[in-house]
């Protein structure tokens, strides 16, 4: 700035010079400093002043990060835009199965035997008889759509009375009871043997008169996939079994149990007495209800070149990344819709998982913590770090108008219908959250506005009064992005005079680091006011950037530079100059 007042300074000394020496010629009544008019119009096409350099306008500067910002730099420079998405825990509950005691019917069996009395002998008797018991249970959760297989907890017991007047019964080793095939029967008493699902006696077992006989008995699993048809969960809901206790072997009386020397007739009677039966660890279908919420996320703190209502994006391959843990055995098959938000419009729609106009299924697999899901728009999965990746072509509808927020919608988390193992009544924990991470490159679809200023040129300008002025300046740029630029003059106060029309010629080409463009601009400016030009202060520019095709799915570093140098301003037509 210095070098252009010096040579306004210069030009008014040489006139004032020249003034003098005409004075010192003419009659000193003349007083020329009141006067004479000390304006004139010096050169003729144009004088060419220097104007202001900028430094290098560096991404960092034109981005002017907020450190709040959903915009960051990583260690590289890189910029991208990260956003974070919180879900809320749910579980994976499937309701406990209790058969009550009062909801198991049994039915005890009774067996007529008959003794012929044979003094100092034993007197035998064949017993073959069953007895049965069934369930049917209509209030099962509805949560199991099949039921194969389950670990149980109950208590029972085989009890045998008889009725008769004998002093007691006796049943011989070998006597036998057989439960169903299904069942896993167990006893404690070790006059009782089980193998398989057939309790044996090891020894003679006697019955006295007025007694019981009580075996106590355990059930410690059910397999329903070997029941008979009818049986086991016949629908979602309702669970019925069924089963026959064949009881079978040897009864005998010592001849000293006989109270008469008569032949007696007796009554066995045989009832199987199960207390509650519940259903602890499952192999099944289910079908639980599972509740994923995830909270929308907010985007923080964008630059003003995102937030200008021209901007459009067209991001070469943003990332949503999915950070699920399912503890649960139930793998979660999990479709949603995602929602841009701004001023509380819906923009756009992207549709997750196995729905239509959706992706491909996205599953949660069972029994994982901290599993990683990553949905992104390129076929090309090379440089993802994820146990699952799944392509989104529209993934970019998302941010192509920055929103103000995104929410996760219509979120469906439903069990994959497999074979699982799972404890009921027990609570398995779900979470889900999510990560945006959009790297600036763009492609050629991309459209991002910066506004800028150069001023403090009045100093120069306000002696000089024309109607028409250009400036011209060289653009080096290393940023991988076209640039179109549109200007207005600024006064002073940086407000825009509309007295002042300016039109750019050129374009600013999109660079590297390795291989910077330089391109020339010219702004020409013409003033419909005279005067108008000594008011102005330099100029507020707008510049509308572009991805060329060769650039596409560059990365916006905080690095990269524009660089506004040689500004010269040169102005046409003559230029009338102060003196006073």
């Amino acid at each position: 700035m210095a070098n252009r007042g010096l040579k306004i300074n210069t030009l008014r000394g040489l006139f004032v010079l020249s003034l003098l020496g005409i004075t010192a010629c003419v009659d000193d009544a003349y007083d020329l400093s009141k006067d004479v008019d000390m304006t004139i119009t010096v050169g003729g096409e144009n004088l060419s002043i220097p104007g202001s350099n900028t430094d290098s306008i560096t991404l960092a500067k034109i981005f002017d990060l907020d450190p709040e910002s959903d915009v960051k730099a990583d260690a590289n420079g890189d910029y991208a835009l990260t956003m974070n998405g919180e879900g809320s825990q749910s579980t994976v509950n499937v309701e406990s199965v209790i058969i009550e005691g009062d909801q198991i019917n049994t039915e005890a069996s009774t067996t007529e035997l008959n003794f012929q009395y044979v003094p100092n002998q034993n007197a035998d008797a064949t017993v073959d008889d069953y007895t049965s018991f069934n369930i049917n249970k209509t209030d099962v959760t509805t949560d199991v759509v099949e039921l194969y297989h389950s670990d149980v907890t109950s208590t029972a017991s085989l009890d045998l009375t008889f009725s008769g007047s004998v002093r007691q019964l006796n049943l011989a080793q070998g006597f036998k009871v057989t439960f169903p095939s299904y069942m896993t029967i167990h006893c404690s008493d070790s006059h009782f043997q089980i193998v398989d699902n057939t309790l044996t006696f090891a020894d003679d077992v006697a019955i006295p008169n007025n007694g019981r006989l009580s075996i106590p008995l355990s059930v410690s699993a059910i397999d329903f996939e070997t029941m008979g048809k009818g049986e086991g969960l016949v629908e979602r809901g309702h669970l019925v079994i069924n089963g026959e206790i064949p009881v079978e072997g040897r009864a005998y009386l010592r001849s000293e149990d006989f109270l008469s020397h008569q032949d007696v007739q007796l009554n066995l009677y045989t009832e199987l007495n199960i207390d509650d039966i519940e259903l602890t660890e499952v192999t099944a279908m289910v079908d639980p209800q599972i509740d994923i919420t995830i909270n929308p996320v907010q985007v923080n703190n964008l630059p003003e070149f995102l937030q200008d209502d021209e901007v459009h994006i067209d991001m070469t391959d943003p990332k949503i990344y999915l950070y699920v843990t399912n503890e649960s055995p139930v793998a979660v098959n999990f479709t949603a819709d995602m929602k841009p938000y701004k001023d509380g419009q819906q923009l756009n729609t992207v549709l997750l998982g196995d729905k239509e106009g959706g992706t491909e299924p996205i599953v949660i697999p069972a029994n994982q913590t901290d599993y990683v899901i990553c949905l992104h728009r390129l076929s090309d999965n090379s440089g993802i770090d994820a146990d699952e990746i799944i392509t989104v072509p529209n993934l970019n509808d998302l941010i192509e108008t920055i929103p103000d927020e995104i929410r996760v919608e219509n979120i469906n988390a439903k069990a994959e219908q497999e074979r699982v193992t799972m404890q009921l009544g027990r609570d398995y924990a779900v979470e889900t959250n999510y990560d945006v991470v959009a790297s600036l490159q763009f492609n050629n679809g991309t459209e991002i506005v910066y506004s800028d200023q150069m001023d403090g040129w009045n100093s120069d300008m306000q002696d000089l009064d024309a109607r028409h002025a250009e400036i011209s300046l060289d653009a080096t740029n290393t940023i991988p992005l076209n640039m179109e630029m549109t200007a207005n003059a600024i006064d002073r106060n940086g407000n825009v005079m509309d007295e002042i029309t300016a039109t750019v010629e050129g374009t600013i080409n999109a660079g590297t680091s390795a291989a910077p463009s330089v391109s020339t601009l010219t702004i020409r400016l013409e003033s419909n006011a005279d005067g108008a030009l000594k008011e102005m202060d330099g100029i507020a520019y707008r510049v509308k950037a572009t991805v060329p095709t060769e650039m596409a799915g560059t990365v916006l570093n905080e690095k990269q530079t524009l660089l506004l140098d040689n500004v010269v301003v040169t102005v046409k037509g003559g230029v009338t100059v102060d003196l006073n």
